[in-house]
């Protein structure tokens, strides 16, 4: 997440909900049974799939995870930066 200022080390005060607006930093629980750390970025009207879009641009160039099941777990509202 280092594209969204999230960097390895810092922590990430997460609030509890689970609805997320497009573009909120959530934290989600795929398909796989794992939490991520994600941007929530809509359902994709033809597929009726959650889209989860990466912000690390350097190491995942424009990469995304589509589930079809997708429970928000909290939504990300600070980060406290490591020193």
């Amino acid at each position: 997440m280092v594209d969204a200022g999230i960097d390895s080390g810092d922590l990430v005060v997460i609030r509890t909900d689970c609805n997320a607006e497009i573009g909120d930093i959530v934290v989600a629980l795929t398909g796989y049974s794992e939490s991520t750390l994600k941007v929530y970025a809509g359902i994709d009207e033809d597929t009726q799939e959650a889209i989860l879009e990466y912000r690390n641009q350097a190491k995942y160039p424009d990469e995304e995870i589509r589930v079809k099941q997708l429970i928000v777990q909290g939504v990300a509202k600070h980060v406290i930066k490591a020193l």
